[in-house]
């Protein structure tokens, strides 16, 4: 039988990797999983709502959310071998998740009659274009 202590203790490693992997617990780390957990809430209840509660697209949305760290994961390795720790690609693949997230859940909430400022919606999608056309547009290369 385990005690307390070693399951405290495994807990304890299994968040310190966690947190190793996804460079760090700063404000960025601590708001995709504040988001990711409130747009679980919010499709659950939008869901119930609608009537429409179905565990196959649950499924593939929490596959997909756990995708997420495995991106930032990446990110971190990349990072941490060519900018000598610098977060760069990190705090782009966790902003632009945040915004996915903040987006969904708008909608979610949206969608079960909860009212919200149009400017909210806009500015996100504002975001989320801008992530979306750095990602398109390859750096311009000089000629000489």
């Amino acid at each position: 039988m385990f005690h307390l202590w070693q399951i405290k203790s495994a807990l304890a490693a299994l968040a310190s990797l966690f947190c190793w992997l996804l460079g760090g617990w700063d404000v960025l780390a601590q708001a995709l999983v504040a988001l990711i957990a409130l747009d679980v809430a919010a499709g659950l209840a939008r869901a119930f709502a609608e009537k429409r509660l179905n565990s196959s697209i649950m499924r593939k949305g929490l596959i997909r959310k756990t995708g997420y760290f495995a991106a930032i994961a990446l990110a971190v390795l990349v990072d941490r071998a060519l900018f000598q720790s610098a977060p760069a690609f990190r705090t782009l693949v966790l902003s632009y998740l945040c915004v996915n997230e903040a987006l969904s859940v708008l909608e979610h909430l949206a969608a079960i009659g909860v009212p919200l400022p149009a400017q909210l919606k806009r500015a996100l999608e504002k975001l989320r274009k801008e992530l979306n056309d750095d990602e398109s547009h390859p750096p311009s290369q000089s000629q000489s």
